[in-house]
């Protein structure tokens, strides 16, 4: 999907969060980009494609906004590209929150809409993948704009 597609505008901040694995033990991570429907998580060797697993993000307040997030892309040594399933409007709102958050502590502006579509104009041919990286940067777009549907 490319970004004229994206439902959702994506963020690359590095936000700290909470992963938990599938028995239970807790995992600090780091957030390397983000939408409110998706994200781009570091990778991680025993989290497979489909599967589901919970996150905690800390919210400004210092409480956490916990997450179940599913697993759509796994970039080896690179990150964990996952939705946001079942996400609710109050859910988006927060993470909406924990974004600008992100954005004022590294002094950039506050004032966006993350749920504001791409005002990028539609192309009319998909240009071919010819480089594995933009390939990956393709996958993640798409991660990251279906998490909210």
């Amino acid at each position: 999907m490319g970004i004229e597609q994206r439902k959702h505008i994506r963020f690359s901040l590095d936000i700290p969060a909470v992963r938990y694995t599938k028995y239970g033990e807790a995992v600090e991570t780091i957030i390397r980009q983000i939408s409110v429907g998706g994200c781009l998580a570091e990778w991680d060797e025993d989290v497979f494609v489909g599967d589901e697993f919970r996150m905690l993000v800390r919210l400004p307040n210092k409480n956490f906004l916990p997450l179940v997030c599913k697993a759509v892309y796994k970039f080896a040594d690179n990150g964990i590209g996952a939705q946001f399933p079942g996400i609710t409007q109050f859910e988006q709102n927060l993470l909406a929150r924990i974004i600008s958050h992100a954005l004022g502590q590294q002094g950039l502006p506050l004032q966006f809409d993350p749920f504001a579509l791409s005002k990028m104009p539609r192309q009319r041919q998909v240009p071919k993948i010819t480089d594995s990286r933009r390939q990956k940067d393709e996958m993640l777009e798409e991660i990251l704009s279906l998490g909210g549907k």
